[in-house]
């Protein structure tokens, strides 16, 4: 029997929110690799700066609107010629709990994180149709389990993406179009750095102290860089994950493994 020989590696990609943390590694990580890179955010001065650092197209937009995620699709297609690849990194944190006085936070929570995807899902889909590509989903252990205090929205936003991930893949699959997720925990970005600049007032501690208290209990006792998980990201859209798809990948240092009730028994003596 002959062995697949998978799908080619990306050559014609689109990521979004590129001017985050681990969207502007995951467009510098693509642009290395060879790829010709599309990047979208909301934030232009930092898009342009990051287009210009790896020669990609810079196609400002707000990923929450349908209308310029249709626009940016189809520049994107203009100018790259086609799409293989789509990752889609965008998302924010915002606070806000079960309380009728948080419902825009939530609502907004939902569609930073959650309705943006979708839209783009359905914009890029017939493109990746076309290339036997592969779309990528940015969720979050906090779609897994629980997130911290106060991220009722996000926490839904992110559970909601893992779902959305899984039905793009059945449905898209007989069609050639690999989708899958990446479900990071703690990562050294912006926003990362304003949850540990929030623990570090209240502990009186340093950032990076704040970064090593949450990690304290991961198996690898500590949080990501933006590149590692933008190596998750290039790898699922890769050939090298021509089999993979309706996945969710997490990468958190190993964090979701464990139970919390068992923490306590973590510095006892080894027999």
């Amino acid at each position: 029997m002959t062995r697949p020989t998978g799908r080619r590696n990306s050559e014609l990609a689109l990521v979004t929110g590129a001017a985050g943390g681990v969207g502007s590694a995951t467009a510098r990580r693509l642009a290395e690799d060879g790829a010709r890179v599309a990047i979208t955010d909301i934030n232009v001065e930092r898009l342009k700066v990051l287009a210009d650092e790896i020669g990609g197209i810079a196609l400002p937009a707000d990923g929450t609107n349908g209308e310029a995620v249709r626009d940016v699709v189809a520049q994107a297609v203009a100018e790259l010629g086609g799409l293989d690849t789509v990752i889609a990194t965008q998302g924010a944190a915002i606070a806000g709990t079960a309380r009728p006085k948080h419902v825009d936070a939530y609502h907004k929570a939902l569609d930073v994180n959650l309705h943006g995807s979708y839209y783009l899902a359905g914009e890029v889909m017939p493109h990746l149709i076309e290339s036997q590509g592969s779309l990528v989903l940015f969720a979050s252990t906090a779609g897994l389990i629980a997130g911290p205090p106060g991220t009722v929205g996000y926490t839904a936003a992110k559970a909601a993406i893992i779902g959305v991930t899984r039905w793009l893949a059945r449905e898209y699959g007989p069609r050639g179009v690999q989708v899958n997720a990446v479900c990071p925990g703690w990562v050294r970005t912006p926003l990362g750095e304003g949850a540990m600049a929030h623990l570090s007032e209240r502990e009186g501690i340093t950032v990076d102290e704040a970064y090593a208290m949450t990690a304290q209990h991961v198996p690898l006792r500590r949080v990501a860089e933006p590149e590692e998980i933008a190596g998750c990201c290039t790898f699922l859209a890769s050939g090298d994950a021509s089999m993979v798809t309706g996945h969710v990948l997490v990468a958190d240092g190993g964090g979701a493994a464990v139970d919390a009730s068992t923490v306590v028994f973590d510095e006892a003596p080894q027999g």
